[in-house]
């Protein structure tokens, strides 16, 4: 399938988290059949192929989280995107995010191409305070309709999203359902757990709970040291793989419920599947997800899973009894307390998890290419 094709898309920058690790998948499938990717960013991404080409919209902003910033972008971003799409003579449009899809509009009709949209959340993420602007709120609706409408192809990565759409008015575009993926492969658990109960200076019958994630307050993480600090037994240590702006906040918490014996706090990673593997329990707290990357990593490195009883969680670990209220740490703790107790509930949880596992073993990237075929093929 190495025909000579070119296809566009765009993301403001690469950032750590599952969004951009799925945006990375999605550009090297392309890639692999050949294809030349052309990517709009402010600065350029960290991976290099030699048919993959930045287009790096200039600016004079230092910081990216603010409201003049994307004041900027938004005006700027759509017309650029319109001359990179007719200089390099694009194929396909494949964008991540219905926002992002309508900023394509002049893009699209000027080169012609089909827009292919997947769809990894419909919630609002307020991590930036102009977020909570109602008249942000009302521009991000708005945007999203256009995006909707502009579309030539629908991809959502959970039934969550197809519902909402379907709330908002939109019963009329089919769109399909393309699942986060994980690896089927082998993982060698006791060298990984040595290693990380030499690198942390821990016990060898430490219980280690771990989360991965942003440390944002949709993460809800607060909610999982609260739990922890109910236990009652004193083998448990918690790994919070991830960084953010709520860092500080939750290292406080830690220390006001004397946790920092429990407690490590690793920033982010480039060895996360490696560190998952030597961890006994996953938990994810979260209060608003797409189809989470962080669940799904711990299922392929065959954990037992809790997670926050929330829809697109819910897509993912099937029985109630994984799932917890986020506002709730207190039954959290109870939860994590029995399987303490019980190595039996601790094998029947991770044998549960990996029903659920099973449902996502599959070739995302061959999917991937084959949507974007159809779409160029159809023109």
């Amino acid at each position: 399938m190495s025909l000579d094709r070119s296809i566009l898309t765009i993301y403001y920058k690469h950032k750590p988290g599952g969004f951009c690790k799925r945006l990375q998948m999605k550009i090297n499938a392309y890639l692999e059949q050949g294809w030349r990717v052309h990517y709009i960013a402010v600065q350029p991404f960290p991976y290099q192929h030699p048919n993959l080409t930045p287009h790096i919209l200039p600016t004079p902003f230092k910081h990216h989280n603010t409201l003049i910033f994307w004041g900027y972008f938004f005006a700027l971003v759509p017309w650029f995107t319109a001359w990179v799409a007719w200089r390099e003579k694009v194929n396909l449009i494949s964008i991540f995010s219905l926002t992002y899809a309508c900023l394509c509009a002049p893009a699209k009709w000027i080169s012609g191409a089909p827009l292919l949209t997947f769809i990894r959340t419909m919630k609002v993420k307020k991590e930036f305070t102009f977020g909570q602007s109602q008249t942000i709120f009302t521009l991000e609706r708005f945007m999203e309709k256009i995006g909707v409408s502009l579309s030539d192809s629908l991809v959502a990565n959970c039934i969550s999203i197809k519902d909402e759409l379907e709330k908002r008015g939109q019963p009329h575009k089919k769109i399909q359902i393309l699942y986060n993926n994980i690896d089927d492969r082998r993982y060698d658990k006791t060298s990984f757990r040595n290693r990380i109960l030499k690198e942390f200076g821990l016990q060898d019958d430490t219980f280690l709970i771990v989360s991965t994630g942003l440390l944002i307050a949709r993460k809800n993480q607060h909610c999982l040291l609260n739990a922890i600090a109910g236990l009652k037994s004193d083998k448990v240590v918690l790994l919070l793989m991830g960084d953010g702006p709520l860092r500080e906040p939750l290292q406080t918490l830690s220390q006001q419920q004397n946790l920092q014996e429990k407690t490590r706090f690793t920033g982010w990673r480039d060895d996360v599947l490696e560190v998952l593997q030597g961890c006994d329990l996953f938990i994810f707290s979260s209060y608003l997800e797409g189809l989470s990357n962080s669940i799904l990593e711990a299922l392929a490195c065959q954990l037992p899973c809790y997670v926050s009883d929330i829809p697109e969680n819910s897509e993912i670990i099937s029985r109630p009894e994984q799932r917890f209220h986020p506002d709730q740490p207190e039954a959290l703790t109870k939860m994590i307390q029995e399987v303490l107790d019980s190595g039996v509930k601790l094998e029947a949880l991770r044998l549960a998890s990996m029903d659920d596992r099973r449902r996502f073993v599959f070739n995302w990237s061959e999917q991937v290419v084959e949507k974007a075929d159809q779409m160029m093929r159809a023109v």
